[in-house]
């Protein structure tokens, strides 16, 4: 059995190092104790997104132990540029005993060289103890640990693994440990010297996580039975309330996946890093296990429907794919696929309609929902000009783009109103649906007001969040759509 214990230099001042202590040295766990997460599922994720091939390389070391496996990954995922979140409060704590002489030590089942990297990210543990060809875990790390320091040391850990070390240690620290756990290391009758909770993953947190303030983006499915005024047929009705439920699943799941994927950038981010899976309050495995079992259970759904609906489900899962794995990087074709997804909404409506597709609507929503994500690009290269960030370089674009994007995105607000107004006069006034169809003449107009507006805010760098989240708070907004939902019956 082969365990790595090497000494880093630099971690703490030299004075510091050799002040004695009538204390025991404190030795602390990685994963899900100093860090909010798991060093091996951060792994596993990194690989998934931007290595594939790498998990396949990694498989078979799974024949040879877990450590085999973690020295697999290692070795071709480097966390060094990850940010992995901290346990804060248990961080200050031990900042605060290094400060008063205590010697810290990390010790992890996790790979060496990612111990490493965290212990010189945090900077006051006299040496770092990672896993090599073993897996330095329960029994195993509480028998590496007493020849280790055979004076005694305190245990700082979480997980029901710990309670061997914790038996050989001379005192105990709480960090992140369930009840259970938690009674269980009382019972040992060590002294308990800290405790550190989880800040538990709130209602509000988990619908955030799912991204239920989106939901409404999935209207558009209804858009379809609405032209076509079919709310009077109940099957009709009822597939696309189901067909609905299949997308909610769908939608929620690939924000899981995508929020996944960009794990690095978002912990990066001011914001973004308080998210539930980047700030590790939702752990990574059950996030993965939460999406996949969304999206197999949208798919059941979608078969049981619709093939046509299914297809177009797969479409749009595929895209939402591709743009999570890279595509979201690649500049101006990144808001194309934006408006495609959208499109794809309506496609969904019409398999269920089981009617021929409208060339002008689908057009129509191409333009319209490409010139809103251009929207939402520019406000963020206007925002980054303003305050010299370099935040646009994981997207891909760059300050110097703005001229652009706002042409882009206007060119097509403006293509979009002309293919509308196509669509009224070529196919909605020639129905024998409206009573009063010059009324359907206005909607273009108060769609003009709206989307003018919305690039007024986003020239200016005052586009909060993307244009439809924006539009659903927005009072002018709200008094434009019902405007025209008023139009719209008024024409029947």
């Amino acid at each position: 059995m082969e365990l790595v214990y090497r000494k880093l230099d630099g971690e703490i001042s030299p004075d510091a190092a050799n002040v004695h202590s009538a204390r025991y040295p404190l030795v602390v766990d990685l994963d899900k104790t100093l860090i909010l997460t798991d060093t091996l599922h951060e792994q596993v994720v990194a690989a998934i997104f931007t290595k594939p091939a790498v998990l396949a390389f990694a498989a078979p070391s799974v024949l040879r132990g877990r450590a085999a496996l973690k020295a697999s990954l290692a070795s071709k995922v480097d966390l060094a540029s990850t940010v992995l979140p901290l346990r804060e409060d248990l961080v200050k704590w031990l900042r605060e005993q290094a400060a008063a002489g205590r010697e810290i030590h990390l010790c992890s089942a996790a790979n060496q060289a990612v111990v490493e990297n965290v212990s010189r990210r945090v900077g006051i543990f006299v040496s770092a103890i990672g896993s090599a060809t073993a897996n330095l875990k329960g029994r195993v790390k509480a028998e590496h640990l007493a020849r280790t320091f055979p004076d005694g040391f305190v245990y700082v850990g979480d997980s029901r693994a710990d309670l061997a070390v914790w038996k050989a240690a001379e005192g105990v620290v709480l960090a992140g440990a369930s009840p259970g756990v938690a009674k269980a290391a009382r019972g040992l009758g060590k002294p308990v010297e800290a405790e550190f909770s989880n800040h538990p993953l709130g209602l509000k947190d988990s619908l955030k996580a799912l991204r239920v303030h989106h939901w409404s983006k999935n209207a558009l499915i209804f858009v379809p039975l609405v032209l076509a005024h079919a709310w009077g047929d109940f099957a009709v009705v009822r597939d696309t309330i189901l067909g609905l439920i299949c997308l909610l699943m769908v939608t929620s799941s690939t924000y899981l996946l995508n929020d996944l994927a960009d794990l690095s950038a978002d912990r990066k981010h001011w914001s973004k890093r308080n998210r539930a899976l980047a700030s590790g309050r939702l752990p990574i495995a059950s996030g993965l296990l939460l999406a996949c079992s969304g999206l197999i259970a949208a798919f059941i759904g979608s078969l049981l429907l619709s093939p046509y609906f299914t297809l177009a489900v797969a479409a749009y899962l595929t895209l939402t794919l591709a743009y999570s794995f890279g595509l979201k990087r690649v500049p101006i074709l990144d808001t194309l696929i934006i408006g495609i997804l959208f499109t794809t909404r309506l496609i969904m409506g019409i398999a269920l309609l089981r009617v021929p597709a409208s060339a002008w609507l689908l057009t129509f929503s191409v333009f319209f929902f490409f010139s809103l994500a251009m929207a939402k690009r520019h406000t963020e290269i206007v925002r980054a000009s303003s305050s010299g960030s370099h935040s646009l370089a994981s997207r891909g674009y760059l300050i110097e783009d703005e001229p652009l994007t706002l042409a882009l995105g206007v060119a097509s607000a403006v293509a979009s109103l002309l293919i509308m107004v196509l669509f009224i006069v070529e196919e909605m006034l020639p129905g024998p649906f409206y009573s009063h169809p010059q009324l359907l003449a206005g909607i273009p107009v108060f769609l003009a007001i709206w989307i003018g507006r919305i690039w007024l805010l986003a020239h200016r760098g005052r586009m909060n969040d993307d244009p439809v989240s924006f539009a659903l708070r927005d009072r002018p907004s709200i008094l434009l759509g019902v405007l025209i939902a008023v139009l719209f019956v008024a024409a029947l």
